[in-house]
């Protein structure tokens, strides 16, 4: 290790929110150091589906159809996807999921879709492209202590071989996870509700082709005398995680050897002699925690750091995902020298709203019943605060758009170009599947319908007067007026994050095209409207 580095940006952890910020940082220029204490991934399972919206964030720097051809791999037998339930694997039953079903049909249009990839696959292959593509990787390496000022971090770091270091950075993300030591260390405290459960997850190996008899789950809800529990599919024929439930009162973590985990996973099976290996434990509960702070001076929390809560609805590390894009064109815009410090101001109340509504609807998953969307006469209250993945993903506003004018709601039914939505999505040629979301980022883009050159002289004035990088697209009237409702000359103006930023029949023309760009990257605070999750590429 040297003894002393400079960097623009430490990351400290190294797990998918980590390795995602670490991509995102390459794509955007700025050179980073990423510090992870493990020298391996863990090889449970974990998180398991990469929401539509976050593959979006990856088809921005170009892996999305990685991703999809890893997730080719992953299932040896059928499909993922449908719930269900019983007194043990042999004889449960399917539910009806007719709601979910109209929820996904009812989708927001996109150039990408769900991924079936397990954490434990995911990981690697995002160290595989940071690696590829030059990124500063340092696993085994643990953040011993720090010491933060009005210029930057100065972090010691020290390796298993006993070596130690420091690097100056001039901003940290925390990507360290649920216990997160730099929030500890930083004082940082949250708003939290008690778990309502509490679990090992057990990953084995058991071949269940036999007695599953072809059928396939997502989850699966057993519960007889013996053991509670819910089954998760990895490959749907001999890799499985069973969570098992268990009273944190009267029990710990040391009450579940392996031993004792195989006979309550053939117990949740029904079939006494089937082999099972343990691979790997772990105790978990659904406890809620947002950290009040998301930023402290120089110090960033992203993912499980700044938000932790149950994995129903799969929200957990798509929503750190989504965190970390957020911030890192911030980061980046504002090390070019090309944005304010303001703009570094707009990403705790961009992100922990989000964050709340993840936790929220992960609460609601609590009841299985609730968590697929089934009626039952006691959950009709839950159901009607229940809102679908890809509204919470996808569809949100930022309260701040009402500064463009009109009234602002944290989600919208459809995305149509309005202020602090994610652009909206339409085929620029179906055949080379190339999107209007693809025309955004790494810079601004300002998506014209039609002629353009009335936007183009003051495109390039733009550039002149603030340095900051934007392209302009002429898209087909017909189509892009019908979907924004601007008509032929109109134009959205779209952050590199792939957020509408201005409209031009809201305010935004020609001639506050500089003045709009100074804004929105840093003017007054009070001037920079938030966003959320997001992407795009230009």
């Amino acid at each position: 290790m040297t003894s002393t580095q400079q960097v623009p940006v430490l990351i400290v952890g190294g797990g998918l929110v980590g390795l995602s910020a670490a991509l995102f940082l390459e794509y955007h220029g700025v050179p980073f150091v990423l510090v992870e204490k493990r020298t391996r991934p863990s090889v449970l399972p974990r998180s398991r589906g990469v929401h539509t919206r976050t593959v979006e964030l990856f088809r921005q720097i170009g892996i999305d159809a990685r991703l999809q051809r890893a997730a080719e791999t992953v299932l040896k037998s059928g499909r993922f996807g449908g719930a269900s339930r019983g007194a043990t694997l042999v004889d449960a039953e399917y539910l009806d999921l007719g709601r979910l079903r109209s929820e996904l049909t009812n989708a927001e249009p996109s150039p990408s879709g769900f991924c079936f990839l397990p954490q434990v696959l995911l990981e690697p292959l995002l160290v595989e492209v940071a690696v590829e593509r030059g990124g500063d990787l340092r696993f085994g390496v643990e953040l011993r202590e720090f010491e933060a000022d009005e210029t930057g971090v100065t972090a010691t770091v020290r390796d298993q071989a006993g070596g130690s270091g420091t690097i100056r950075a001039d901003y940290v993300i925390a990507a360290d996870g649920a216990g997160s030591p730099l929030r500890q260390a930083l004082g940082i405290t949250g708003w939290a509700l008690p778990p309502t459960h509490h679990y090992i997850n057990v990953f084995v190996r058991a071949d269940l082709t036999g007695v599953l008899n072809g059928r396939t789950f997502s989850q699966c809800e057993i519960s007889n005398d013996d053991v509670r529990c819910l089954v998760l599919s990895k490959n749907n024929t001999d890799e499985w995680s069973f969570h098992l439930e268990y009273d944190a009162a009267a029990e710990s973590f040391a009450d579940y050897p392996a031993e004792r985990c195989a006979e309550l996973v053939r117990a949740a099976i029904g079939v006494a002699d089937v082999e099972v290996d343990v691979v790997e434990r772990s105790a978990w509960d659904t406890g809620v925690f947002v950290a009040d702070e998301y930023r402290r001076g120089r110090i960033f929390l992203a993912g499980d750091a700044a938000h932790s809560h149950a994995p129903w609805g799969g929200f957990g590390a798509n929503t750190g995902i989504a965190d970390v894009h957020n911030l890192i064109w911030k980061l980046a815009t504002v090390l070019s020298g090309t944005a304010g410090p303001a703009l570094l101001d707009s990403y705790q109340p961009e992100r922990r709203p989000r964050a709340i509504v993840a936790a929220e609807q992960a609460r609601l998953g609590t009841d299985f019943d609730t968590r697929y969307g089934v009626e039952t006469p006691d959950n009709a209250a839950d159901l009607a605060r229940r809102i679908d993945v890809g509204t919470v993903m996808t569809k949100y506003r930022y309260d701040s758009a009402a500064l463009a004018g009109g009234a602002s709601t944290p989600h919208v039914e459809r995305l149509t170009g309005q202020v602090g939505t994610r652009a909206p999505h339409t085929w620029i040629d179906r055949a080379q599947r190339i999107s209007t979301l693809d025309l955004c980022g790494p810079g601004f883009a300002l998506l014209v319908t039609g002629a353009s050159a009335a936007w183009r002289d003051a495109v390039s004035d733009a550039q002149w007067d603030t340095g900051i990088d934007i392209t302009v697209h002429a898209l087909p009237i017909a189509e892009w007026a019908d979907r924004t409702g601007l008509s032929e000359g109109g134009a959205l103006l779209v952050r590199p994050d792939g957020f509408v930023a201005a409209r031009s029949d809201e305010g935004l023309a020609p001639s506050t095209l500089a003045s709009t760009l100074r804004a929105v990257t840093g003017g007054s605070p009070s001037a920079v409207w938030t966003s959320d999750d997001a992407t795009v590429d230009a």
